[in-house]
């Protein structure tokens, strides 16, 4: 076993600047902010999110603020919609399930730093050295089997980033590592796949964990290395690899092996919403046309073909579910914040085109897994006519990646409601331009802190 070499992760991200990325790395990492804060954004259009963050008020501190951190990362991860995830290189485990989500645990503690007017620029920089550094604590590393990744490697994004902020020393910031990394959720995916929304509040306490991890650590904490390895070499993840961690730091960019998520549903059911898109390219209105929509058959890798509720408790429980996520997008063309909203999601098309969809595993697609997470969808309508289409993997991975206009797109779409017009527009602009130093990121704080969350 290989012990953690916080120090030289420390010195990765004191000494990193965002002129040292190559440009395209530098553009990933813009399109992944604005894609991640477009989910927190649409993650406060929630009603659950609202009352926690109204409930969360008196929690308010002037300088670490548990109840605007565990609002923002909550509302991060409410739609599903969190992009940046990583699957582990040797992939072999099923559930595939993805190792690491740093960006929604970072960006809350960025936004706090933003109400303080922080600048544009700088932010993108801690954005960018923060998650690669958690991104190669999840590609380090595999997940125990039934565990969910939410508050395991995510806080120490968190705490690079206050760290950076808080200018704290490289001694400091590998303490703040440590710290952060020895206090995993370990929390079970079971929860999330039957409905259970408190897997959005891990999310939300890794945000606060890691932040308070450098605050520790500034104050003096001490930390073990050998607990923190213990951690991810047994207990909570196996097959520690310290060559992922710190090889190639400032050449090989773990970020963007990435995917970005077109749809804010989980990433096990994308495959089947491509085939479905692909079946209907051409039909003008997929649930009309043809007399009507009568059913739609998937086959797909186990796992996915496992999510089958057509009847679901929570909206969580829908983006777990293949024939509600499908119902929806058949009925709306896209899936974003407002399509799983209490009153969208409880339409009686909805649960009646859920209804008509049956799910089956390809033997042959889950064999494929880890490279390729196939999907055949077959749609029938009641005049007789069919069509199918396979995709052999979901959109938004980097051999198939979105465009920066529907990243714009799907950003626009969840921010509506909450940013004003002129706010994500000014967003938008702000975050792509790479030359831009700008306040667009104090704008959002401004509108939404005190809003919609302490």
């Amino acid at each position: 076993m290989t012990g953690v070499d916080t120090a030289r992760i420390a010195a990765f991200a004191h000494r990193t600047r965002i002129d040292d990325a190559p440009a395209e790395v530098v553009r990933f990492t813009r399109a992944l902010l604005l894609d991640t804060l477009g989910a927190l954004l649409g993650g406060l259009r929630y009603p659950a999110v609202r009352a926690l963050g109204d409930a969360l008020r008196p929690a308010v501190g002037a300088d670490l603020p548990f109840g605007r951190l565990l609002t923002l990362g909550t509302a991060a991860t409410w739609l599903d919609a969190d992009s940046g995830g990583s699957f582990h290189p040797q992939g072999h485990r099923l559930p595939p399930v993805p190792t690491a989500h740093p960006a929604p645990h970072s960006l809350p503690v960025l936004l706090h730093a933003a109400a303080n007017g922080a600048d544009d620029r700088r932010l993108v920089e801690i954005f960018l050295v923060a998650n690669e550094i958690g991104m190669r604590f999840g590609v380090g590393t595999t997940l125990r089997p039934g565990l969910h990744p939410h508050g395991i490697h995510g806080p120490v994004a968190a705490a690079v980033a206050t760290a950076l902020l808080d200018d704290l020393p490289p001694a400091a910031t590998a303490t703040a590592v440590a710290l952060a990394g020895s206090a995993p959720m370990a929390a079970t995916l079971a929860v999330p796949m039957r409905g259970g929304t408190v897997r959005n509040l891990w999310t939300g306490l890794g945000a606060w964990h890691g932040a308070a991890a450098a605050r520790r650590a500034a104050d003096g904490a001490t930390a073990s290395t050998a607990l923190l390895t213990g951690l991810l070499d047994g207990l909570v993840c196996t097959d520690l690899s310290a060559a992922e961690l710190t090889s190639g730091l400032g050449s090989r960019w773990r970020l963007v092996d990435s995917y970005l998520k077109p749809y804010a549903c989980a990433r096990w059911v994308h495959p089947a919403l491509d085939a479905f898109r692909a079946a209907v390219a051409g039909v003008p209105d997929p649930v009309r046309d043809h007399d009507g929509l009568a059913w739609i058959e998937v086959d797909t890798f186990a796992f996915a073909a496992s999510l089958s509720a057509a009847e679901v408790s929570s909206d969580l429980h829908a983006r777990f579910s293949v024939p509600v996520s499908l119902a929806t997008l058949a009925l709306d063309g896209e899936l974003a914040a407002a399509g799983f909203l209490p009153d969208r999601l409880a339409r009686p098309e909805v649960g009646a085109l859920a209804a008509s969809v049956r799910l089956r595993e390809e033997p042959t697609f889950t064999a494929a897994l880890p490279h390729e997470r196939p999907a055949t969808v077959t749609v029938g309508w009641r005049d007789g006519v069919t069509a199918s289409a396979t995709v052999r993997n979901a959109r938004g991975n980097p051999s198939d990646p979105l465009t920066v206009d529907e990243v714009v797109t799907k950003f626009r779409r969840n921010a509506e409601d909450v940013l004003t017009p002129a706010a994500v527009d000014a967003v938008v602009t702000g975050l792509l331009d790479d030359t831009a130093g700008g306040d667009a990121l104090t704008r959002v704080a401004a509108e939404v802190v005190g809003t919609f969350c302490p």
